[in-house]
């Protein structure tokens, strides 16, 4: 039960898009509900350690987030260079909001999967397995478009067997 709002928000953009163009309805409100998925996963991801989730667990779902919104990310920006393509001058005005607005969806998504990373960050650090200097370097990771992916790889695989449990333990990167 407390994995189904992060299986939702795997496959929520692709079942909304999905049944709104079979049922020829209005993409808007499926944007709306997707929206709503989002900010509700993005507080969850901070109420997971108080469900017993731990460091690794925590870790584990931003990186399969992440890893999965990837085609989303290419097929939205793959449709803002075809459609630019094809305006043309007629769209020269439009191009630039369009491309921004496209970013800012997918800095949307993937600040929703980063709230899982830094939230199994601050887990690492409530168990000593991480400095306050360490989470904000990671955080700063997160936060970046493309090194976020290849961060959340790392930092699973760095961290997968000091995630496990709640014993202190000496911290993973040293300040020396």
């Amino acid at each position: 039960m407390k994995k189904i709002p992060m299986i939702l928000l795997l496959i929520a953009p692709y079942a909304i898009y999905f049944i709104f163009d079979r049922a020829n309805m209005d993409f808007a409100i499926g944007l709306y509900i997707y929206g709503a998925i989002i900010i509700f996963n993005m507080v969850y991801a901070f109420l997971l350690p108080k469900l017993e989730f731990n460091g690794k667990q925590l870790l584990f779902w931003n990186l399969l987030i992440k890893l999965c919104s990837i085609p989303l990310i290419v097929i939205i920006l793959f449709v803002v260079l075809i459609t630019s393509l094809i305006g043309g001058r007629a769209m020269i005005d439009v191009v630039l909001p369009v491309i921004l607005i496209a970013f800012a969806g997918c800095y949307i998504l993937q600040l929703s999967s980063a709230m899982f990373g830094i939230s199994g960050f601050l887990w690492l650090h409530r168990h000593g397995r991480l400095t306050k200097k360490d989470v904000a370097l990671c955080t700063a990771v997160q936060l970046i478009p493309i090194a976020d992916v290849l961060g959340s790889v790392v930092c699973y695989f760095m961290f997968r067997k000091h995630g496990q449990t709640a014993e202190k333990a000496k911290p993973v990167f040293d300040d020396d």
